[in-house]
């Protein structure tokens, strides 16, 4: 692939708010280097994970990684693009893992392409994944044409503002017979939380997690979880969660859908967010027993349909045509 077809380039108007995403996404990058925390996400957490392993696919003691390779035969050879890569973590796994033989990544923040870099950098030689970094907007949807086998998206389609764009752009950089694979957050946009998922993780946090996790260091109640402003939010990091409402009728209007699984996380992203995650100690019985609560208590209210799953694992397939 040449790599100057994957150049960033900015129109006036996209510039400010593609800046500002730069930013966040630098700053954090670097709050992660300095961070002591075990787990930075409510899937994190082994016990979390292993339940919505056995609540999705039936197998707890299975992955994402497992559940790619059984279902679609052949990835193992695969040229993958993978979009908002970040520091290539998760694409040096698929890589280790031989899910896919190759992957080019795309992302935004030049801070976490460094660090991805600066890792395989220090790997001897010959052992460094086949991983290449580039520096992208991925609202471009400038991915080149039938040159990926896959194109991955972890946690990625949901910061993005132009999914028109971008989706047309997935579906002309593949490759006959070739598939979008997405693990991804599709719940609310902005995070405009619903009535029912907040009551439902507010009422679980009250009534069925221990009083010495409701509080702080200073031995002070934590607040409820609460729906943010659209307004906090952009200033946040603009990218956030963009248009991830829109997400899933748009990927099933414009692709074949070979598989979606829901994950859940319409609670325990809520319950667990921030570092609430890492009050939960792994070695403590009670505090798993909380846990696989949490994830029952979920699963319950989306197979009741009084929620819908706000994480989805789904692979699509362009439409003939």
């Amino acid at each position: 692939m040449d790599g100057e077809s994957f150049l960033t380039t900015y129109s006036s108007v996209e510039w400010p708010s593609i800046q500002r995403t730069t930013d966040y996404w630098d700053a954090w990058q670097r709050s992660q280097v300095k961070a002591q925390s075990l787990y930075t996400d409510w899937a994190d957490h082994p016990t979390v994970f292993r339940e919505m392993m056995r609540h999705a696919f039936g197998n707890p003691d299975t992955d994402f990684f497992e559940q790619i390779h059984q279902s679609f035969l052949g990835l193992e050879k695969a040229h993958a693009l993978s979009l908002c890569c970040g520091d290539g973590g998760f694409e040096r796994q698929l890589l280790e893992r031989s899910i896919f033989a190759k992957i080019t990544g795309l992302e935004i923040s030049p801070e976490r392409i460094a660090h991805g870099q600066a890792f395989l950098s220090q790997l001897p030689p010959g052992q460094a994944p086949l991983l290449d970094f580039f520096q992208q907007d991925v609202n471009l949807g400038q991915f080149g044409h039938a040159q990926f086998d896959v194109v991955f998206a972890k946690a990625a389609l949901h910061h993005i503002q132009d999914l028109e764009s971008a989706l047309k752009g997935i579906e002309q950089c593949l490759r006959p017979g070739g598939v979008l694979i997405t693990i991804d957050f599709f719940g609310p946009s902005r995070f405009q939380w619903t009535h029912e998922q907040l009551d439902a993780c507010n009422w679980f946090w009250a009534n069925r997690v221990p009083p010495h996790l409701r509080n702080d260091e200073e031995g002070q109640l934590l607040p409820p979880i609460t729906r943010p402003s659209v307004e906090s939010m952009i200033a946040m990091d603009p990218s956030e969660a963009a248009r991830s409402g829109e997400l899933h009728s748009l990927l099933c209007e414009q692709f074949t859908v070979l598989t979606d699984a829901p994950l859940g996380g319409t609670v325990l992203n809520l319950l667990l967010y921030g570092d609430r995650v890492n009050r939960f100690d792994l070695a403590d019985p009670i505090h798993n027993q909380v846990l696989e609560e949490a994830v029952a208590f979920e699963h319950q209210l989306i197979a009741e349909r009084r929620l819908q799953s706000d994480f989805r694992l789904m692979v699509l397939q362009r439409k003939p045509g």
